[in-house]
């Protein structure tokens, strides 16, 4: 087995200096490092993003859970590809293009104003820095499984695992982290797919094939564990409710995902692909499922246990270059969320919190070079609590529920309407619940329900619904930050009136200006809310030929 670990790290070393030698020289400003200089195209932005969401969920977790949920956990890839990929990369992701930043607590500033935006700045690195470390942690738990327990999984495994993940993104940035997928992509789907062949041939040589499996779970009557739609209350609250809550509304807030949706060239580059991203994010979790329960099924697979199964299956049923080629899957998916999550909260840690509140007169150049230290440092902090995870992962549920009430609040923004008061009382009073639930939680509240993330879901302040279309508000200011009052009746109409009289199109540009220059005058019920897309589109007809950042300056 450790010859196989190190071809699995060898396949890595020699990837990342492929991915260095050939990126590194594009990388010149802030945004190739950071958004891949806004040019990706769309098989890029695909392939990325069906391995950022995939990491130890979609692997470790879900083959440990199979042992006793069966094939109901196969929800959770579901999930995550049918239905939050397809939210981000058809809505929120172009959303936030339209809004013009290259954060998301940038876009819940242009909404709510700039105290918003500093808390969204300050929660979303310290509440991602747990799930940058489970993620490390299933590293070290690949690489020790790989050794056969001969590296000791804590320090030295969780050190290569860190050597890893910052390899994986402080050369290239975006650009090495996307390249670096989209050929893992296809070594996951290699690898996956003919492991389960070689798993077949064993199966048929030495346990009856398919039928053996199947007659091993009847006889202990858990062949109910084969029918994805057994929905058990454990499969229902304990797979698919916080898969849903969590990947959309908590992970719909982190910066992560949202890196390969600002640095694609056009909306359309964000969406083309979502079928293909979609089926790949899902289809690449099957084998996993599959070699477990085999594995559980046969009594010399089992007694290595849930959590080593897979690779006890793994070295027993196929050659030793197959398996390399399985464990290389287990680590690029791993390894790829990781080094998105570590990079992501670095940018907005740089952008949001040193630049914004620091030195708000930092060059670019200034910010490229503090962003890898940013990177090894953020890094860092996710790897030391690594070596005391029995203590602190129950903090980590804690954490990860921060996330869920500013998504509530950013979708809110961008559909309907913005109202400081609701979303201030909303993020308030679900961190109160947050905090009681975690730390006091009622003693009621017993086996799924004792997790946080089911109160902090549900309490939304009353004033967070949508808006009828009549009575929506108009454009917040271009220049400002957060959104201003409503037109004063007639103004809407004024400027219309002026932009039917002008026939040059500089003319045109300069009433709608005028018109958007009109918000401050109240008008009863609208202060307070704006639409961000009413924005984009009004601004949009200034200069046909004018880039998105060129109007909103």
């Amino acid at each position: 087995m450790t010859s196989t670990l190190v071809v699995v790290i060898g396949y890595f070393i020699v990837l990342i200096a492929v991915a260095q030698y050939f990126v590194h020289s594009k990388v010149k400003t802030i945004t190739d490092f950071a958004l891949a200089g806004r040019a990706l195209p769309w098989t890029l932005v695909t392939l990325t993003l069906a391995l950022v969401p995939h990491g130890s969920g979609h692997t470790m977790s879900l083959w440990e859970a199979s042992s006793e949920m069966g094939a109901g956990v196969y929800w959770w890839p579901i999930i995550v590809g049918g239905a939050f990929l397809p939210i981000l990369m058809f809505w929120t992701g172009p959303w936030l293009r339209e809004l013009g930043v290259d954060t998301v607590p940038q876009a819940m500033g242009r909404l709510y104003g700039t105290h918003m935006h500093s808390v969204h700045s300050v929660v979303m690195p310290g509440c991602w820095v747990a799930i940058s470390m489970a993620e490390l942690l299933a590293i070290a738990g690949a690489i020790n499984g790989l050794s056969g327990g001969a590296i000791p999984y804590n320090p030295t495994c969780i050190i290569i695992a860190f050597v890893l993940i910052v390899a994986y993104i402080i050369f290239g940035g975006l650009l090495e982290l996307v390249w670096i997928s989209a050929i893992n992509v296809a070594v996951m789907l290699f690898g996956g797919f003919l492991a389960l062949f070689f798993i077949g041939g064993w199966l048929t040589a030495h346990a009856n094939g398919w039928e053996g499996v199947m007659q091993a779970y009847k006889a202990v009557d858990q062949a109910w564990k084969f029918d994805m739609f057994h929905f058990s209350p454990d499969v229902i609250f304990k797979i698919i409710i916080p898969v849903a809550v969590l990947h959309i509304c908590a992970v719909g807030v982190m910066q992560g995902p949202y890196m390969p949706l600002l640095g694609a060239k056009t909306d359309a580059d964000c969406r083309k692909g979502f079928w293909i991203c979609g089926v790949i994010n899902v289809i690449t979790a099957f084998p996993w499922v599959i070699i477990a329960m085999v594995g559980m099924a046969i009594p010399e697979f089992a007694q290595a246990g849930p959590k080593l199964v897979v690779m006890e299956v793994g070295l027993k049923t196929m050659p030793n270059w197959v398996f390399a080629l399985l464990m290389v899957s287990l680590l690029t998916s791993v390894l790829s969320t990781g080094a998105a999550f570590i990079m992501g909260n670095a940018n907005v840690i740089v952008d949001d919190i040193i630049k914004r509140t620091l030195f708000p007169k930092m060059t670019d150049e200034t910010r490229l070079k503090i962003s890898r230290p940013v990177i090894f440092l953020y890094a860092i902090a996710a790897s030391v609590p690594a070596f005391f995870a029995p203590v602190l992962f129950p903090v980590f549920l804690w954490t990860f529920s921060f996330g869920i009430p500013l998504f509530i609040v950013l979708v809110f923004g961008l559909i309907w309407k913005t109202s400081k008061s609701a979303a201030w009382t909303t993020i308030v009073l679900t961190y109160i619940v947050n905090f009681w639930w975690t730390f006091w939680t009622p003693e009621w509240a017993s086996g799924p329900w004792a997790l946080n993330m089911y109160p902090v879901t549900v309490r939304r302040h009353p004033d967070l619904r949508p808006l009828p279309r009549r009575a929506r508000p108009p454009a917040p200011h271009p220049r400002g930050e957060g959104p201003r009052s409503g037109c004063r009746p007639g103004a809407r109409r004024l400027s219309r009136r002026r932009r039917t009289v002008s026939s040059s199109p500089a003319r045109r540009g300069t009433n709608e200006l005028r018109r958007s220059d009109h918000v401050g005058h109240h008008t009863p019920g609208g202060a307070g809310r704006s639409h961000p897309r009413r924005l984009v589109r009004s601004l949009r007809s200034v200069e046909n030929g004018q880039s998105r950042q060129e109007i909103l300056k």
